[in-house]
């Protein structure tokens, strides 16, 4: 009677052993298929802080267009928003931001703007008002007011046109080129 209890629990015992070997290598298999797809995947993540106007996404090496705006319209600030005590520090944060090819460039063009700056004594203000993206180059083109004061006292304001080139690195940005755009009239 024993005997056939006992036969009968170990045959209960190895079909429940056998349905856990199963339940087990199905979880296996999900565990590592998550695994791979979660490999071959690149997480977007979407920053929206309270000082910028839009929110924007990175995924790898992409980036949203409201992303190159907001960066455009910072680093517009950076190098355009300036005074002579200001230029350096603002100056340092942009720099800190230029790939390698291009820093030596706009670290000889800041120096130029602040040694001008000083001579005159003169601030700049530059409020952006048009921002036109190229995603394929990865440009800015930022349109805006750019006033002059000397003192407290503004002399000059006019319609300026920078162009902000951009290059990728392992989803990062950074400046290659900050220069303004001479349209045909101003080559004359």
């Amino acid at each position: 009677m024993k005997q056939a209890l006992y036969q009968k629990r170990l045959v209960h015992y190895r079909i429940q052993r056998q349905r856990e070997r199963l339940v087990i290598a199905l979880l296996l298999l999900i565990v590592l298929l998550q695994s791979i797809a979660l490999y071959f995947r690149h997480e977007r993540i979407i920053i929206h802080p309270p000082e910028l106007t839009q929110h924007y996404w990175v995924e790898g090496n992409r980036f949203s267009p409201s992303y190159l705006q907001e960066m455009a319209r910072y680093f517009c600030h950076l190098l355009l928003d300036v005074n002579p005590i200001q230029i350096k520090t603002q100056g340092e944060i942009a720099l800190s931001y230029a790939s390698p090819e291009a820093y030596g460039a706009l670290k000889a063009q800041l120096l130029a703007d602040e040694q001008r700056l000083r001579q005159q004594q003169a601030s700049l203000h530059f409020a952006p008002k048009d921002i036109v993206l190229d995603m394929s180059q990865l440009t800015a083109t930022v349109t805006g007011e750019l006033h002059r004061y000397v003192g407290h006292k503004k002399i000059d304001s006019d319609l300026s046109t920078w162009q902000i080139a951009f290059l990728q690195r392992k989803g990062r940005l950074f400046i290659k080129s900050f220069e303004p755009v001479v349209t045909p009239s101003e080559k004359k």
